[in-house]
């Protein structure tokens, strides 16, 4: 409510209500005759407007107050005569005193309450900011609040509390005290102060509390709250700052003082009477006696000077220690003004500087040793300024630059010198100070022929300049240049390892040229820092190792040779020379190794070796061949007329058909040997390699057995080739046999073919291979695979992993054997455990053999009585006999030769002859095929039949595969006798048969 009517007593509409009521009466006072008593009435307005409590208000309404009473008596209608005329003045007069009358009690008691107010809200805010509160306690325990007392203890809106609940709001510890001892205040008229903690939000919160006893109020006391919990925070933190900063001075060995306005020392800090040992009073007093004799003066002067003038003092000088020492200190002290600008103390304070002194000597000393050094160094040195002008060059300098010091440094530069006719090395040194970067780089000094490298250290102050003769250097670089580019280019490998100290250490690989790059496969980074192990296998020779490592220990040279890896895990076999070299007197610091590539040489010898063996085995078997079949025939042919003749006697013809087999037996064994060393005579055809193996299929899966899966991949587009049909089908059911006999659990065997075109002769393989376009055969398998170091073994004669009396050692050399013989190639792929594969490459042929037609042609049986001659020429008597007898029977007619120059007798008289028959190999000279060259020149057309059981090279490989010969291997039967000499008889000119 009375906030209502102070709100309303000081709006707007307040001012409006004084300002109708002077209207109203004013008015009134207008038409009222006389109107006497009218000025009175503006006294209850004026009272109504203080009520306002604005003195300005008050103020207006007064004035209005007067201004209206006098306006009124001016516009009075009625006019007075002399006497009430003076009482109507009066009127008017005594009104306006009664109105200054309220007007100034009103004010007075305005300014009073504005006073008052004024100085509960000064109170009010001092109490504020002073945290203060006030309280008041009774007998009965109940403690009233002032409105800031209630929040200074948390408790805002609470002007009465208990002092029960007054004591629990302290901390636990406190509340028992605080309890007693309002009570003793209460009780004994005691005052109270005292600081306590109370319980805050944020930890306790320190609170003064203060009592006194009133005399006039004897069963209460009162008093006031204060909040000191910042102040005390103050004065924590002061203290707290004065500790560390005693702790500072002392950690850092400062000497505190301070020095009255005149100049006298009136305090010292602890630690200054602990240097000196003196009493501080003594300090204070004697303070330049305790100053080293020789800065006594100049310090006291000093000091004088800044007491006189009141600049800060700052000095060094030299302190006598208790023990007598003389320690050097850097002083300083500064002015503390008044407003007034005058000074009323100094502050000092003096650091030990003893340590950075003597370090200050000693590098003045060693700036000296510097100098003294640069002079003496071979290198040249020379510092110039910011303008480029010498201020420093040393002795080297001097006598490089063939210039005088004193002329050098007499604001000289650079372009005042013989070394840079041309101005590059200035351009270097200026871009060195403008860019305040390190520059170096090599100039040539073209006067003294000399080729210097310079360094341009650039500093704010100017440059410094390194220069050093690198003349012989740059030319041994040079040389080592030339010798790197030629280590490089070397076909052969050059490997630089550390030399091993130590037993247990190994040569870590320094250096390796491009040609170990190359051969091995390894880039440098892969193999520096590492051991020749990296290159070592499971074929790698131990003995050679050994010697390797013997070699190192005693710091031999060694020779040895090494089967190592390429990355990919290829053998390569190198042939090393390692010699050990020293870097540093007296002891051998690297190996130098020069290694070799000789695996092509080592597969050309083993090739050369196999060759040269199967040689020896091939003229061995030549020989017993050629006897062997000659006999064999004479058998053969024999045993079929005594068959033939014993027809009707039953119980000998078997022993003549067991004759036969014998012999057949016998020629199948010539033919395996001729066929290993490459010898065998071939009947070279026409063939389609799919239609023979489809032919032969179930031949094949017949001997596999019916635990083996075969399966045929043959692709529809492949070329013929050239090749004896039944040695390819003899090559193949081997494979297949030992496919089988390496799956003895069975399992699966995969013929493919396919076209296959070499475009560059492949001489990585162990059997080289020219190029052009060949027939690829895979015969794969999964069985348990060949061993790795088996298979270079596999196509040797008589080498056989098969236990005794299974394998004779010569099937896959009889294979290797017929293909080469062929003009193809045969290469073996295994894993031990995970099968084989064997690729047959047969090379493409475009044409059809005469040969092929001939064993194509059925040709009738001879007709008796015939007029064809043939020419028999055979050394064998025997062999002889019975050719000449099978053909006779036939109903040829028959000339015999037992050499060549009996054939040529023959061949030159004008007897008939259409057909020459005629062996290989004789003796006298004259070779069958020889006989039939020169046959050719005496008879055109003359048709030849070759027949043998080695031909010893007389036939080449070529021809006998394009068929442009025809030959009757021995041994033969009488049926292939005359089959044989009856097709070439058709064929006579026309075909063409020549050798």
């Amino acid at each position: 409510m009375n906030q209502t009517m102070s709100r309303l007593l000081n709006s707007r509409l307040f001012d409006w209500l004084i300002f109708l009521l002077l209207i109203i009466v004013f008015v009134t006072d207008r038409y009222t005759i006389a109107g006497f008593a009218h000025g009175v009435l503006y006294a209850p307005i004026l009272m109504l407007s203080g009520l306002g409590k604005s003195l300005r208000r008050l103020t207006i309404t007064f004035i209005l107050c007067v201004i209206l009473i006098w306006a009124g008596s001016l516009i009075m209608p009625i006019s007075f005569d002399s006497l009430l005329k003076t009482q109507f003045i009066a009127n008017r007069i005594l009104a306006t005193l009664a109105l200054m009358t309220i007007f100034l009690l009103s004010s007075f008691t305005i300014r009073s309450q504005q006073q008052q107010t004024k100085s509960q809200q000064q109170l009010k805010l001092a109490a504020g900011i002073a945290k203060l509160g006030y309280w008041q306690l009774d007998n009965s325990g109940h403690l009233q609040l002032s409105p800031e007392a209630a929040r200074l203890i948390h408790q805002p809106g609470h002007s009465n509390i208990s002092q029960q609940h007054f004591v629990s709001l302290f901390i636990a510890q406190q509340q028992n005290t605080l309890n007693q001892a309002l009570n003793n205040s209460l009780s004994h008229q005691a005052p109270l102060d005292g600081e306590f903690s109370m319980i805050g939000t944020d930890g306790p919160h320190r609170i003064r509390i203060m009592a006194h006893h009133d005399a006039r109020l004897p069963t209460q006391i009162q008093g006031v709250i204060q909040d000191v919990n910042d102040s005390k925070l103050v004065e924590a933190n002061l203290a707290e700052a004065q500790r560390r900063s005693h702790y500072m001075a002392e950690s850092t060995h400062q000497f505190m003082w301070t020095v009255t306005a005149e100049g006298s020392i009136d305090s010292v800090s602890e630690l200054t009477v602990a240097f000196f040992g003196k009493p501080a009073a003594h300090v204070r007093q004697h303070w330049i006696e305790l100053l080293h004799p020789e800065d006594q003066a100049r310090v006291q002067e000093r000091w004088l000077y800044s007491i006189k003038t009141g600049d800060a003092y700052s000095d060094e000088y030299r302190l006598r220690r208790f023990d007598n020492e003389y320690i050097w200190f850097l002083a300083q002290a500064s002015p503390i003004r008044n407003e007034q600008g005058q000074i009323n103390k100094w502050y000092g304070s003096s650091i030990n500087i003893n340590q950075i002194k003597m370090l200050q000597q000693q590098s003045e000393t060693l700036s000296l040793q510097l100098q003294n050094t640069l002079d003496s160094i071979t290198d040249a040195f020379f510092t110039l300024n910011s303008n480029l002008r010498f201020n420093y060059v040393n002795n080297q300098a001097v006598t490089l630059l063939n210039t005088p010091r004193s002329i050098l440094l007499n604001d000289k530069g650079i372009e005042n010198t013989d070394i840079d006719p041309a101005g590059a090395m200035l351009k270097k040194l200026s871009l060195a100070l403008a860019q305040q970067q390190v520059i170096s780089f090599e100039h040539f000094y073209e006067a003294k022929q000399l080729w210097l490298d310079i360094k341009i250290y650039p500093s704010s102050k100017g440059l410094t300049v390194y220069l050093r003769d690198i003349t012989r250097q740059r030319r041994e670089s040079e040389e080592l240049k030339l010798l790197r580019s030629a280590v490089s280019q070397l076909n052969d490998v050059v490997i630089i390892t550390e030399a091993p100290r130590y037993a247990h250490e190994k040569p870590n690989i320094v250096f390796v040229n491009s040609a170990f790059e190359r051969i091995t496969g390894y880039n440098r980074q892969e193999v520096i820092g590492k051991t020749l192990n990296i290159l070592h296998g499971p074929k790698t020779e131990k003995n050679e190792l050994n010697k390797i490592k013997l070699a190192y220990k005693t710091w031999q040279p060694i020779r040895a040779q090494l089967t190592q890896y390429h990355k990919s895990g290829r053998e390569i076999v190198l042939e090393l020379n390692s010699v050990p070299i020293g870097l540093t007197a007296g002891w051998y610091t690297h190996w130098v190794s020069v290694e070799r590539d000789i695996t092509e040489e080592i597969h050309i010898q083993k090739q050369l070796q196999l060759a040269q063996r199967m040689e020896a085995i091939g003229q061995l078997t030549g020989g017993i061949a050629h006897d062997f079949n000659n006999l064999l025939t004479v058998i053969t042919g024999n045993s079929e007329l005594l068959i033939d003749e014993l027809s009707e006697k039953p119980s000998l013809q078997p022993l003549a058909r067991l004759i036969s087999s014998a012999a057949e037996r016998g020629a199948g064994l010539t033919r395996n040997l001729l066929a290993f060393a490459r010898r065998q005579p071939l009947s070279p055809e026409a063939v389609n390699i799919n239609m023979l193996i489809r032919n032969m299929e179930a031949l094949l899966r017949s001997s596999l057995g019916n635990k083996y899966q075969l399966d045929l991949n043959l692709s529809s587009d492949i070329w013929p080739v050239m090749i004896d049909p039944v040695q390819l089908e003899s090559s193949l059911l081997n494979l297949t046999l030992n496919a089988r006999d390496a799956m003895p659990d069975g399992g699966k065997l995969m013929i493919s073919t396919e076209r296959f075109i070499l475009l560059n002769p492949d001489t990585s393989s162990q059997n080289e291979m020219a190029a052009g376009e060949y027939v690829k055969i895979d015969v794969m398998d999964n069985g348990d695979g060949i061993p790795q170091d088996l298979l270079d073994k596999v196509f040797e004669p008589f080498f056989t992993t098969k236990p005794t009396g299974k394998g004779s050692g010569l099937g896959l050399s009889m294979v290797f054997g017929f293909i080469k013989q062929s003009g193809g190639n045969i290469e073996v792929q295994s894993e031990h455990g995970h099968g084989t594969r064997f690729q047959l490459f047969l090379p493409h042929t475009d044409t059809v053999s005469p040969a092929a037609i001939l064993h194509d042609i059925e040709a009738p049986m001879p007709l008796q009585n015939s007029q064809q001659t043939i020419l028999v020429v055979e050394d064998n008597d025997l062999v002889r006999q019975y050719a000449i007898s099978q053909l006779r029977d036939a109903g040829y007619q028959v000339l015999a030769a037992a050499d060549g120059h009996q054939a040529l007798n023959w061949l030159a008289s004008a007897q008939q002859i259409d057909l020459l028959f005629t062996d290989v190999l004789m003796p006298g000279g004259l070779s069958g095929y020889e006989l039939a060259q020169q046959a050719k020149q005496l008879r055109k057309n003359l048709p030849v039949l070759y027949t043998s059981g080695y031909t010893e090279k007389a036939l080449t490989d070529e021809e006998i595969q394009n068929g442009s010969i025809a030959i009757l291997n021995k041994p033969y039967h009488r049926a292939a006798l005359l089959n044989r000499s009856r097709k070439c008889s058709l064929i006579k000119a026309e075909r063409k048969i020549h050798v």
